[in-house]
């Protein structure tokens, strides 16, 4: 029965893609970012299941399944005072019974529900019991409408078109998974409109109703894809195989092959057996930030939105790693789904070995290719031969660097930690604490500016693979309010941090941070949100030509029609005068978060330097 290998075609506006697919449960999942081609692929899945339905119907059900039963809930067009028409509500005719599972929206899953009174015993009986619902299918005139009634009190039956939307969606999906006729079923979004958790008693119901139709009842082979944490079941490493992580339509989508050999690690079983509700998120984004603990996330939160990037926006999502020797382990499990992880890791993830630097440069071409630069065949070769020679110098010259490293925390708060790995981990900070100034007065002190100069080499080709690591230690080492020694991992002391720099300048606190906010930069992909440079092409198109007709003389109302002439109705986002001979240029917007205006042009100037200047410190 499984594994079913699909070829399914997709359909887009590029053309025909080809993808293989491999169903290898009754439930397979497809998860990604809005835009990553799920619903396109869902489609495609579709098309190539009637051969394995054992001669049942293969049935789709849509995100937007609420269809035109919408325009009896909502005032649609504007023209129902707010007042929609609840009791026209309705499902269809009796012609569109023998095209029920055709139909990709709720009318055909009510439409079961009136042929099948079994089914609809089967979900009567699960909204009385649970929500305190009954439901009355009936026909009017060879309509089909839909009552419900509250049996937790007197009030009246009421229409359909007046049921919270939830019940709704829960309604008809319960009948297109209790339909035996149906031998497969493709959802797209479930948890539409759905609470957490009824979206967790939903995955129940899929569960069981999932398998392959030869097992006889109402099993069915069921595809969703999904953007809900809560409609992943996850508890073994077996699982994984069952989801399909979709990250552009153009590439192809990632499945995690079952026999891999990443999958026999105990370490990543144990990961895979306690996925909380944070690892399942980091499943749906491309570029998953991984942190060492909560003040990490909590810092990166805020240095995100404080500097505009956007983190979660731009496909990426702060993922906390907690546990000795975990960083590597998570790492290699997002790799293992196709993702792109990216870490931001304490000082002793480099000072204690190379694992986790290995992970990252192994296979990085571009890390790969600025080594090379050095004369070194690769990257892995270049930060293996600094960190051998970092730790034989913390060996023979630590009686150098001593007094200044047991004055940082991983000497102080070493506790059971054995001395070569605490001295290897608070020389490794203080290093990059210390001026080569400072250094250059150790006996050795051209060997230890040597060497901060390599290992900042280093982790400066390691950051170009996505692994950043905090040099002055733990990120409670940067903190410039907080006590960083009695501070790690306190919240409330990232708290307090987070309460100064909340008043610090965006350039202070860039310099307070720099790791952490070249880190974020590096997982949003750096793009920033400009609303000034979707301005400055609109304010060219009607600066140039205006200064064109101010140079051979004109007024106020002609510059004010020519810009209404190239911008339209756009035109009204500018306030365009001639003052003196001058064009001026004000914005008229009270929602624009755009510095620079107004502009004012003289005669002759030049139109592109003037706005570029303008609008410069919006960057």
């Amino acid at each position: 029965m499984f594994p079913i290998e699909l070829n399914a075609n997709i359909e887009s506006h590029n053309g025909n893609i080809a993808r293989t697919i491999s169903i290898r449960d009754g439930l397979t999942v497809l998860i990604g970012p809005n835009g990553s081609g799920k619903t396109h692929l869902l489609r495609a899945i579709k098309n190539t299941l009637q051969p394995h339905s054992e001669g049942k119907k293969v049935r789709f059900l849509s995100a937007g399944r609420m269809g035109l039963l919408e325009q009896h809930r909502s005032d649609y067009n504007g023209h129902h005072r707010g007042l929609p028409s609840y009791n026209d509500a309705n499902f269809g005719s009796k012609s569109d019974v023998a095209r029920r599972h055709n139909i990709e929206t709720l009318n055909g899953d009510f439409q079961t529900l009136s042929e099948r009174a079994d089914i609809l015993v089967k979900v009567q009986e699960r909204l009385r019991k649970l929500f305190k619902r009954d439901l009355i299918i009936e026909w009017d005139g060879g309509t089909l409408k839909v009552v419900f009634a509250r049996l937790d009190n007197d009030t009246q039956p009421y229409s359909s078109g007046r049921e919270a939307s939830g019940l709704l969606h829960l309604v008809g999906i319960l009948s297109a998974l209790y339909d035996d006729e149906v031998g497969a079923l493709l959802l797209d979004e479930p948890e539409v409109s759905l609470h957490p958790q009824l979206q967790a008693f939903l995955l129940n119901e899929i569960v069981e109703a999932s398998g392959h139709p030869s097992e006889g009842g109402y099993k069915k082979i069921i595809v969703m894809a999904t953007h809900s944490t809560e409609m992943l079941k996850i508890s073994k490493c077996e699982d994984l195989s069952s989801l399909i992580f979709c990250h552009d339509l153009d590439s192809p989508p990632v499945q995690v092959d079952p026999s891999a050999g990443e999958l026999q690690n105990r370490k990543l079983q144990t990961l895979v057996a306690r996925l909380g509700q944070e690892h399942k998120l980091s499943l749906f984004c491309k570029r998953p930030l991984l942190v060492e603990g909560p003040s990490d996330v909590m810092l990166c939160s805020f240095l995100s939105h404080r500097l505009e990037y956007h983190l979660e926006a731009a496909g990426s999502q702060i993922l906390p790693v907690i546990g000795t020797g975990q960083m590597p382990v998570v790492s290699k499990f997002m790799k293992l789904l196709g993702k792109n992880p990216v870490v931001l890791a304490d000082a002793d993830a480099f000072a204690d070995g190379l694992e986790l630097a290995n992970n990252f440069l192994n296979g990085c071409a571009i890390a790969d290719q600025k080594a090379a630069l050095s004369g070194v065949s690769s990257a892995s070769s270049l930060v293996s031969g600094v960190y051998r020679d970092f730790c034989s110098l913390i060996a023979d010259k630590w009686n150098e660097i001593s007094s200044q490293s047991m004055q940082h925390p991983y000497w102080i708060n070493k506790k059971d930690i054995d001395d070569s790995l605490a001295k290897r981990r608070s020389s490794f900070s203080t290093i990059f604490e210390l001026d080569e100034s400072v250094l250059s007065d150790f006996d050795s002190g051209a060997d230890w500016i040597l060497m901060k100069r390599r290992l900042e080499a280093a982790l400066d080709i390691l950051e170009l693979a996505g692994c950043f690591i905090l040099r002055r230690g733990a990120i409670e080492s940067y903190y410039q309010s907080s006590d960083r020694f009695t501070a790690e991992g306190k919240p409330s002391a990232a708290v307090d941090e987070i309460d100064f720099l909340e008043n610090e300048s965006k350039e202070d606190v860039i310099s307070y941070v720099p790791e952490i906010v070249r880190c974020i930069e590096y997982a949003s992909q750096g793009e920033k949100i400009n609303e000034a440079e979707s301005l400055r092409d609109m304010l060219l198109s009607i600066a140039a030509p205006a200064m064109a007709k101010l140079n051979s003389g004109t007024n106020t109302q002609d510059i004010r029609i020519l810009a209404k002439t190239i911008l339209r109705e756009r035109a009204a986002i500018f306030d365009l005068s001639i003052e003196d001979n001058k064009l001026e240029i004000k914005m008229n917007s009270k929602i624009l978060n755009v510095s620079g205006f107004p502009m004012t042009f003289n005669p002759g100037d030049d139109v592109v330097r003037v706005i570029e200047q303008s609008l410069q410190s919006n960057a």
